[in-house]
C-alpha cells in the first residue's frame, strides 16, 4: 500500500507540474520538485525490480515505472530550460506522470482482477482523482514555501494550484458518493455487502470521509480564500496541514480498497 502511494504521489505531482505556465514560475523550483519525484519513483522502481512477486508487479508496470523515472530524471535536466521551453518541459512532466499511473492502475486492476469492465474504469478513476488532489496539494505547498526565495514569482502559479486543488476535492467526494451509491445499488436489493463492510470498517471510514474528504475541502476552501487576499504564507500554512490531511485520507482510501476490492 505505501508503494503504491508513492506512486500515485509521485505521479500527481507530474501531472500537476504539466499543469502549470513554467514562464511563471522559477526553474529552480521545478529542479527541486522534479528531484523529490525522482527520489520518489527510483523507490518504486526498485522496490518493483527487486521485489516483484510481493508488489505484484507486473512486467508491463515494471516497464512502465522504468518509463516513468526516466522521463522524471529528463524533466530535471531540462528544468533550468523550462522558461524558454515550457512546451517541452510540460509534454515530458505529462508523459511520466502518465507512464506513472498507468504502471499503478495495471498493477492493481492485475491484483485485485475485476471481473467487470465498469469496475476496472472505477479502479483507474480511483487512481487518477487521488493523483491530482495528492499532486496539487503537494505542489501547492512546495510553491508556496518556494515565494520565501523567488521574491519574483507572482501570485499566479499558486492561484492556478489552489483553484485545481478544489476542484480536485470536489471531483474525489463526487467519485466516493457515486462509488457508495453503485455498490448500494449492486445487487438491487438495498444494501450490498460493500456498504456493510465499510460500517465494520467504521474508524478507517470515517478517517477517508471525515479527514480526507470534508477537512481537506475545507482547508481547500481556506486556501483559496488567503491566496484571492494575496497572503501566501497563511495560504502555504494551511497548505501543510491540508496535505497531511489528503495523505491520510488517501492512504484510508487505498487500504479500503485494497480490503474490500472496491475503490472510495
Amino acid at each position: 500500500m505505501v508503494l503504491t502511494f508513492l506512486g500515485t504521489l509521485t505521479g500527481g505531482i507530474l501531472l500537476a507540474l504539466a499543469t502549470v505556465d513554467p514562464r511563471q514560475v522559477a526553474w529552480r523550483f521545478f529542479r527541486v520538485v522534479t528531484v523529490i519525484s525522482f527520489s520518489l519513483v527510483c523507490l518504486v522502481v526498485v522496490a518493483k525490480f527487486r521485489y516483484p512477486a510481493s508488489t505484484g508487479s507486473t512486467a508491463w508496470g515494471i516497464v512502465l515505472s522504468t518509463a516513468c523515472a526516466v522521463g522524471t530524471l529528463l524533466a530535471v535536466f531540462t528544468s533550468p530550460f523550462s522558461a524558454h521551453r515550457p512546451r517541452l518541459f510540460r509534454i515530458i512532466c505529462a508523459l511520466s506522470g502518465v507512464c506513472g499511473l498507468a504502471s499503478l492502475s495495471l498493477d492493481w486492476v492485475q491484483a485485485s482482477q475485476p471481473a467487470s469492465m465498469l469496475m476496472k474504469t472505477l479502479i483507474v478513476t480511483s487512481q487518477v482523482l487521488g493523483a491530482l488532489l495528492l499532486g496539487n496539494i503537494t505542489v501547492a505547498w512546495l510553491l508556496g514555501h518556494a515565494y520565501l526565495t523567488a521574491t519574483r514569482m507572482t501570485i499566479a502559479p499558486l492561484r492556478h494550484f489552489s483553484r485545481v486543488l478544489l476542484w480536485s476535492v470536489a471531483a474525489r467526494v463526487i467519485f466516493f458518493s457515486i462509488g457508495l451509491l453503485v455498490a448500494w445499488l449492486a445487487n438491487g436489493s438495498g444494501y450490498s455487502d460493500l456498504v456493510k463492510d465499510l460500517a465494520g470498517s467504521w474508524l478507517i471510514l470515517t478517517l477517508r470521509v471525515g479527514v480526507g474528504l470534508i477537512a481537506v475541502g475545507v482547508f481547500a476552501y481556506m486556501v483559496a480564500d488567503c491566496v484571492r487576499l494575496r497572503a501566501t504564507q497563511s495560504a502555504t500554512g494551511i497548505l501543510y496541514f491540508g496535505s497531511v490531511f489528503a495523505y491520510v485520507g488517501e492512504l484510508a482510501s487505498q487500504h479500503l480498497t485494497a480490503e474490500y476490492g472496491w475503490p472510495v
